[in-house]
């Protein structure tokens, strides 16, 4: 109470540090804690693809075969049961009378479903919802949107794509999924209803498939089995060179573990996680250290408190409780304000990562055995000094004033401050790495034109979908508001995803390998403004071009290409034909996905060519008049042509912006956990500068009077601090970039790391650091030395 400044500040900074401390750990338990909630969990695995070429890994997918799941269960003993998730269609438009909702969860699956894991149903039978085809299982969220808060059981929904309506039955209404699963549908569809030749085929990996193992047996055991297994069944050409393989993955380690092709759920990012935690330990690390400074900067005045009571007769050991006690109470108090720091902005904490969550931390019985633990922790370490050294100095030497002259306090406090400016330098220096390169992903030529251009999902109609398609891609191209209108099978910033086991025609290793397979029309590269590095591309008037293929630079390699050139004029075999298509066009590589991903073989065929690769895209590239406007006009030609669908459209720019949306937010993370533990920092730096002017203005007050300025007591002031920021310098600039470097080796498309990157954090630190010496300068030299002096 009689130092209210120093007590504030030490609270605050506790508090801060406490209070960051419990978001990050509170959001890395959040990530943890996925799918941790199933009873079986620790027998559940997804069956995940991975393909060979001797013993290289050429593919490895998330995904499995539809037919993985039931050949299993009947060949490799083990498997108490195994349930499928499909991922094809899983985008339909759902109507019901007049409400037409595209919905981005749809799956089918099997009755099993509800065996294995443990999603509740608040209506229906778990046993019987999905048996029958027809039959659909809705969310809450999802029956809401069409029946309000009537009972949706018995009503009737209608799905559609494309050309195809089917009518399913709602037989049951389950909870939502939990925010912290991974598996998140709102639409289940029985398996049953699933065309007769997809149920069980084996050559398309577009399901989900889990596995429950029987009690004691290893997952090497169904590895191992798998690849002899496969071969009973791959009889097909496509992918015959390859061995087979599967790797069973632990149902909690799916949210964390890289992301896969296939894969639809935005995964965590277990290093990300790491790296908030070493944050969190550092920035209260920082703030315990910060106790230790401030109360190193009353040291003086402690040290005579200390003496007085050992004269007066108290015990060391009295001393220390004392010490201990007063600890105590500081961090209670940092505790208690920590705890409303984080109820009154645990919301903005969740717009800053982008998630809504709960809690977490308070059902995990470990969190309150390490708050008490760091809550002693936190207690020694920042009553150390005062309970340990002040109480250990002999009373007669405190009282004489020799604790004031000696040099031991101020040793630790520099290592402390060694300490602080090390974690803040290289949290400043990782803030800069990670912003330029989202800057380098955002601002690099991506080899394609996404400008402008608003792309419409495919619609549905009854009948000549096709065919109304072109006549309404043709009436977008009369508009005003128009420069260009293609029609294809994926557009920048969405995975081709269609994949294909090709060869080269004529070859005698006849060796397949997968390609993507990306549909398109004749405009597709002027829209997009590809373009070709040999060759053409598809032109109307040039013969029967649904024969004629073009690839991109990326698939050169894989057909045993050195050059664009050599490719014009040979032939292609496509998975299932069996007649070969001329290749006339080699395309240069774009980035088709965000610069985190490496350029993809590509194939491109005209819309049509083949029939499991449909268009499921529209764009058009508007023209500089009102985007408002322009896309009303589009809006009103839809409805025309596609009154039986929604209407759902979206920028392209953006939508691509949005790969780097996790990024966007680590660099956020990043910057407002630096600018905290720079302000902690500041704090240390403060209460040593503080330190160092009390225990020198008699020093300061003789050099006034033979006639010292303030440059030379700012001088004097600010040698010994400045060296302070340069050795933290020397410390995390090489850890840094070690670290960093590996950091961005995981993309594919990198910044380099540069030595104005490390020239700017450490003069940035300098100018914060001598800003807080000048003030503490200006504090001491205001005084009349005669007032310094008058006790000597």
């Amino acid at each position: 109470m009689k130092q209210k400044f120093f007590s504030a500040i030490n609270i605050l900074g506790l508090a801060i540090g406490i209070a960051v401390s419990f978001f990050i750990m509170n959001y890395v338990s959040y990530e943890f804690s996925y799918d941790n909630f199933h009873q079986k969990q620790d027998r559940i695995y997804r069956v995940e693809s991975r393909f060979y070429e001797g013993t290289q890994l050429t593919d490895d997918w998330a995904t499995s075969t539809f037919g993985y799941g039931s050949a299993m269960k009947k060949e490799i003993p083990g498997i108490e049961d195994y349930v499928r998730v499909s991922i094809h269609k899983v985008e339909q438009v759902v109507i019901y009378k007049d409400t037409k909702i595209r919905e981005s969860g749809i799956t089918y699956t099997e009755p099993s479903f509800f065996k294995i894991f443990d999603f509740q149903l608040k209506e229906g039978d778990k046993a019987t919802a999905l048996s029958k085809p027809n039959s659909v299982v809705v969310t809450q969220s999802a029956a809401r949107h069409f029946f309000g808060n009537k009972s949706p059981m018995g009503k009737i929904l209608r799905f559609a794509t494309g050309e195809k309506f089917v009518d399913c039955m709602v037989t049951g209404v389950m909870e939502d999924f939990p925010v912290n699963s991974h598996i998140s549908f709102n639409y289940l569809i029985a398996y049953e209803g699933l065309p007769v030749w997809m149920k069980d085929f084996w050559y398309l990996h577009e399901a989900y498939t889990y596995v429950l193992l029987k009690p004691g047996v290893a997952t090497k055991q169904i590895e191992d089995a798998f690849p002899a297994m496969a071969e009973k069944y791959k009889t097909l050409d496509a992918l015959k060179n390859k061995k087979w393989a599967i790797t069973l993955v632990p149902l909690r380690n799916i949210h964390l573990n890289p992301q896969k092709a296939y894969e639809m759920e935005i995964k965590g990012n277990k290093n990300a996680l790491i790296t908030l935690l070493v944050i969190a330990l550092l920035i209260l690390l920082t703030a315990w250290i910060n106790y230790i400074n401030l109360t190193m900067a009353r040291s003086a005045e402690r040290a005579k408190e200390v003496g007085i009571r050992k004269v007066s007769g108290a015990l060391r050991v009295q001393l220390i409780i004392q010490f201990l006690i007063e600890s105590l109470i500081i961090n209670f108090l940092a505790l208690f304000l920590a705890s409303i720091i984080v109820m009154l902005t645990n919301r903005l904490f969740n717009q800053l990562i982008g998630r809504e969550i709960s809690y977490f931390l308070f059902k995990e019985p470990l969190f309150w055995s390490i708050l008490v633990i760091a809550l002693l922790f936190g207690i020694l370490v920042s009553a150390f000094y005062p309970a340990f050294i002040l109480s250990s100095y002999k009373p007669a030497l405190i009282l004489k004033g020799k604790f004031v002259n000696s040099n031991s306090g101020i040793r630790l406090q520099k290592v402390l401050v060694v300490f602080q400016f090390s974690a803040a330098l290289f949290l400043m220096i990782g803030l800069f790495i990670v912003k330029r390169q989202i800057s380098y992903m955002q601002e690099q030529n991506l080899g394609v034109n996404i400008n402008r251009t608003l792309v419409m999902k495919y619609p549905v109609s009854y009948a000549n979908l096709f065919t109304t398609v072109e006549q309404f891609a043709e009436k977008l191209k009369t508009l005003p508001e128009s420069k260009a209108v293609t029609v294809s099978g994926s557009v920048p910033g969405i995975e081709v995803a269609k994949f294909a086991s090709n060869s080269l025609f004529g070859s005698t290793e006849r060796v397949n390998r997968l390609y993507e397979m990306l549909t398109v029309d004749y405009d597709f590269a002027t829209t997009f403004d590809l373009k070709t590095v040999a060759g053409r591309f598809f032109k109307k008037g040039f013969g029967d071009e649904k024969n004629n293929l073009l690839i991109n630079e990326a698939a050169l390699p894989q057909l045993g290409f050195t050059a664009a050139g050599e490719a014009i004029g040979k032939k292609v075999l496509l998975e299932g034909d069996k007649e070969p298509v001329e290749i006339i066009g080699v395309m240069k590589n774009w980035h088709q996905r965000g610069l985190g991903n490496i350029y993809t073989p590509i194939m491109f065929v005209l819309n049509g060519r083949i029939s499991w690769v449909p268009p499921q895209y529209i764009s058009i590239k508007l023209t500089d008049k009102d985007l408002t406007s322009s896309v009303a006009m589009v809006q009103s030609e839809w409805k025309k042509y596609f009154p039986e669908s929604s209407f759902d459209s979206f920028f392209l720019d953006s939508f691509f912006n949005e790969q780097y949306k996790a990024d966007i937010r680590f660099g956020k993370i990043i910057s407002f956990f630096t600018a905290l533990a720079f302000f902690i920092t500041i704090l240390g730096v403060w209460a040593l500068s503080a330190y160092t002017a009390h225990r020198r203005v008699k020093e300061v007050g003789i050099r006034k009077v033979y006639g010292a300025g303030i440059q030379d007591i700012f001088r004097l002031f600010s040698l010994n601090i400045t060296v302070l920021v340069g050795i933290p310098f020397l410390i995390a600039a090489p850890v840094s970039y070690i670290l960093l470097n590996e950091w961005l080796n995981h993309y594919a498309f990198r910044t380099n790391i540069s030595p104005w990157i490390y020239a700017g954090g450490f003069f940035i630190a300098l100018f914060i650091v001598l800003i807080t010496v000048i003030w503490q300068t200006f504090l001491v030299t205001v005084q009349h030395p005669i007032k310094s002096l008058r006790t000597e």
